[in-house]
């Protein structure tokens, strides 16, 4: 309850690691999205990549042509699908990032964004806002004896 699975996007838009940094600029701005996963060709993570990381590519037209590989990140923090929603959002702040791959064995099997948590809180509603009242009694006591 109140897992990864709950609120994962399975239909993730990705790129290969051969790509260009044009294309994905162009895969970012025809899907409406700020960045995308970068997968093998058998679908395990290799990396992410960004609008942030190719804003860069401003001040560089040479790097367009550049693979996604020299630009991307590569120690990408993951998740798995039974990983907690608040232990999702603690990293999300710890390390002010948007979204994170879930993978299994190494491999993606899709993506959680702020704006999926964002969505499955409204529509938990008064069940997730008990549920985590339930987390704050048992960690945090209002007293101690």
């Amino acid at each position: 309850m109140y897992q990864v699975h709950d609120a994962i996007n399975t239909d993730v838009l990705t790129i290969s690691a051969d790509a260009t940094v044009e294309e994905a600029i162009r895969h970012l701005i025809d899907n409406n999205i700020s960045g995308m996963p970068v997968v093998d060709e058998e679908g395990y993570l290799a990396g992410i990549i960004s609008e942030f990381q190719l804003l860069e590519t401003l001040y560089s037209p040479e790097v367009r042509a550049m693979p996604v590989r020299d630009v991307m990140t590569k120690d990408v923090i993951t998740v798995s699908v039974n990983t907690m929603l608040s232990d999702v959002a603690s990293l999300m702040v710890a390390h002010r990032i948007r979204r994170l791959p879930v993978v299994n064995g190494g491999k993606l099997v899709g993506i959680i964004s702020r704006r999926d948590l964002l969505k499955y809180a409204l529509e938990a509603g008064d069940e997730l806002d008990e549920f985590f009242g339930e987390i704050k009694e048992c960690v945090c006591p209002s007293s101690y004896a």
